[in-house]
């Protein structure tokens, strides 16, 4: 599983790689858009990545925002951003992960 952790929300830089606004996690934010906040854009292993079957977004305090089915990635200059099938309801949806990454890097491979 590859996990990515994100922060409190926050303005997205102009010229953001999937042309969003904002970026990061706010209480009460949907399934649908952690995993928009989430998905990218990250420097990871594009390898690696593809080889996890699922994506789990986090927020810092470890809850489970978002869990997809990876798909695909797309190539954003020198960073990447998932594609994936998203498991809307998923049982580990606003549960703490039995996972969390110690890791300052939010991407990690579990």
């Amino acid at each position: 599983m590859l996990q990515i952790r994100i922060g409190p929300e926050r303005a997205a830089d102009a010229g953001d790689g999937l042309a969003r606004t904002v970026l990061g996690w706010r209480p009460g934010m949907s399934e649908d858009e952690a995993w928009e906040a989430g998905r990218g854009v990250w420097k990871f292993n594009a390898d690696r990545a593809l080889s996890q079957s699922e994506a789990q977004i986090i927020n810092e305090a470890g809850t489970v925002l978002a869990v997809a089915r990876i798909t695909g990635i797309s190539k954003h200059g020198g960073r990447y951003a998932l594609q994936g099938e998203l498991l809307r309801g998923d049982p580990r949806v606003g549960r703490p992960t039995p996972s969390p990454h110690l890791s300052r890097n939010p991407v990690t491979y579990l």
